[in-house]
């Protein structure tokens, strides 16, 4: 799989102040995952949930404050929605969240309007594993 538009990781620090701050340890694949392609776009994007088929993933969340795109500005905006269980890494297209479940550390969907989830995948190497185009 191809990665556009990554950034820099600025330090792995960001990391761990992001983790303490969400009272979450990422899984080691996900932290790799950041170093290596923060904030970037899978080119196998699509992927499925136990309700839909071929929701579309727009990009990774960046660990970077300055980005655009941050876990720190969507956890911040919506704090509310996530309530300490859901831990945001992705965005769809049009602001829909990828997240961590805290409690069990599967891969889910957040849809923003209605605040229903749907589940993708048991952990996060199956989400990318199940990512397709």
């Amino acid at each position: 799989m191809e990665w556009k538009y990554v950034k820099q990781l600025s330090s792995e620090e960001n990391i761990n102040d992001f983790e303490c701050m969400v009272k979450y340890c990422f899984p080691d694949e996900f932290r790799k995952c950041v170093i290596q392609h923060n904030g970037g776009r899978p080119s196998c994007k699509v992927f499925d949930t136990n309700k839909t088929k071929e929701r579309e993933l727009k990009s990774f969340l960046s660990f970077n404050k300055e980005d655009r795109e941050t876990v720190w500005k969507i956890h911040e905006w919506n704090a509310e929605e996530l309530s300490n269980r859901y831990i945001a890494f992705a965005i769809d297209n049009y602001g829909n969240l990828i997240c961590f479940d805290a409690n069990n550390d599967s891969i889910v969907f957040l849809n923003h309007e209605n605040l229903e989830i749907e589940i993708i995948a048991p952990n996060f190497n199956t989400f990318i594993e199940n990512l397709y185009e």
